[in-house]
């Protein structure tokens, strides 16, 4: 196997999005053929690098951050914001936090990470994933490589705004998906990154909570409905507009109401 197929290994075919006003997309990335990571989003400020989500794999994070560094040379602060602990949004986050880029996270983060190292069976990240994508170990690295989960360095509550270099940046919880999903907006682009609050590909994933999750869910969601979005990227998916969010609350109270 030559250097640049190694290198590229648990990359995918990413395609790259400008979405105006500092905000970008990156689609498509895989890290087994066929199976697609989640998307992760830039936005651009004057002297700074936000990452939404760090990718799943070494190939991954290290395009990212390549992409963000060609459309946003010069920049010298960087920040993560881990939208939540599922580990196709966050398991890469070690190659951000060797290059001295803030993380941040919903305060959960850690619990939710260790109770699903429990429902797992596994012993570390590595036989997490593992297990996880039903694969073996030593395939799993040739993937993934060195990168891995790492704690948050700063924590959310219910909601944060980050002024970087005059942009405002707003980091709502929204949960329903995940106790520790968190959505990013972005009022100068009108972008919202909604991690899993929104997934344009298979719409509302429940599996992981009940009706009690479902309708908090659907009260984030029309707290987001009030926003003036003109573009999502999902978490999965292709990047779509605000009548998503409707469509999404329809299913989640046609589902509430068929468990009641």
């Amino acid at each position: 196997m030559g250097g640049a197929e190694m290198e590229n290994r648990g990359l995918g075919a990413p395609t790259t999005h400008d979405l105006g006003s500092g905000a970008h997309a990156i689609l498509d990335m895989e890290t087994f053929e066929g199976l697609h990571a989640a998307n992760v989003g830039i936005i651009a400020t004057s002297k700074a690098i936000v990452f939404i989500n760090s990718g799943q794999t070494e190939s991954q994070a290290r395009y990212v951050w390549s992409y963000a560094r060609s459309v946003a040379p010069g920049r010298d602060m960087y920040y993560l914001i881990l939208t939540h602990h599922h580990l196709d949004h966050c398991y890469a986050s070690s190659f951000f936090d060797e290059k001295h880029t803030m993380i941040y996270a919903h305060r959960s983060f850690q619990e939710c990470m260790a109770e699903m190292r429990k429902h797992l069976g596994a012993q570390d990240y590595t036989e997490m994933l593992a297990n996880l994508l039903k694969t073996d170990e030593a395939t799993l690295r040739q993937q993934v490589r060195s990168v891995h989960p790492v704690s948050p360095h700063r924590h959310v509550s219910e909601e944060l705004s980050l002024a970087v270099n005059g942009q405002e940046i707003q980091i709502i919880h929204v949960p329903g998906h995940a106790r520790s999903e968190l959505v990013i907006y972005h009022p100068a682009s009108r972008v919202l990154f909604a991690g899993d609050a929104i997934n344009e590909k298979a719409g509302p994933v429940t599996m992981f909570g009940d009706p009690g999750d479902w309708r908090q869910w659907v009260a984030g969601l029309k707290k987001l409905a009030k926003l003036e979005i003109e573009q999502i990227v999902p978490g999965h998916g292709r990047i779509c507009g605000p009548e998503t969010i409707e469509s999404h609350i329809e299913t989640l109270e046609t589902k509430i109401e068929e468990a009641s």
